[in-house]
């Protein structure tokens, strides 16, 4: 028994729901030791790199009676160190986004040459390709770059909190003082960033599909003498994805 034709119609956006979107990563079987061992690396990363400006201060404190050449070395090596366990971070969580958005991906392809012909009528297939390889890779942005980041950012907040108050309780009250303030200014702006990225990838995919939906079919465009109405809309859209990406800077 087939399907009703409203299960193949072109789907409508919605507000993002992150359970849903934990379930897709789910199901794309993620290599989470590669995740969970990235991190850490990072972690002790951030945790060297905090140590790093101590040192370096009790070093120049020390210039007056000559370089401690043993703090000297221990503050490069240190660094040198950390540098390296960042980069073996990095690489360890590029390799889990990878993986991750290869499995989507499969699972995408595998789903889109199985759906019926008249699905194809309702959606553009440059639209359906953009979905397939854009879409992805912001994923794969987000998993192997964004979240990382907001984990190793909020231990370089937390450890610098606590080498102010050591140095300048006062100083360093006041500027936590300030961080409600700072966020009341920050997540209407955030918000609207959420929204400025969902226009933008669905204006991408929606020139995409009319870009290679015009040229797939350039013979028929060129004998029914359409260029003017593809450059009007091309152009339209080329302006839309303009103003999105001001709106966004």
């Amino acid at each position: 028994m087939e399907r009703p034709q409203a299960a193949y119609s072109r789907p409508t956006g919605g507000k993002f729901d992150l359970k849903q979107f934990l379930q897709l990563i789910r199901h794309a079987s993620p290599r989470y030791w590669q995740l969970w061992l990235g991190l850490a690396l990072g972690l002790l990363a951030t945790g060297a790199q905090l140590m790093v400006p101590k040192f370096a201060q009790t070093l120049i404190n020390g210039f007056s009676h000559g370089v401690n050449q043993t703090l000297l070395i221990g503050v490069i090596g240190l660094f040198l160190i950390s540098a390296v366990i960042s980069a073996l971070s990095g690489s360890l969580l590029g390799i889990f986004g990878e993986n991750v958005v290869a499995n989507l991906r499969g699972t995408l392809w595998h789903k889109l040459v199985r759906l019926p012909v008249r699905y194809f009528d309702n959606v553009k297939t440059g639209e359906m390709t953009s979905r397939l390889v854009n879409d992805s890779t912001q994923i794969k942005d987000l998993l192997a770059n964004a979240f990382p980041q907001v984990v190793t950012s909020l231990m370089q907040l937390v450890g610098a909190i606590a080498i102010m108050v050591l140095m300048d309780w006062r100083m360093t009250l006041i500027m936590v003082l300030a961080i409600p303030v700072v966020l009341l200014v920050m997540f209407p702006i955030m918000r609207q960033t959420v929204k400025i990225g969902h226009e933008r990838q669905d204006a991408l995919a929606n020139f995409s599909g009319t870009a290679e939906e015009t040229l797939s079919e350039i013979r028929l465009v060129k004998s029914s003498n359409a260029e003017p109405v593809e450059t009007t809309t091309g152009a339209h859209q080329i302006k839309t994805l303009y103003r999105i990406g001001l709106r966004e800077a």
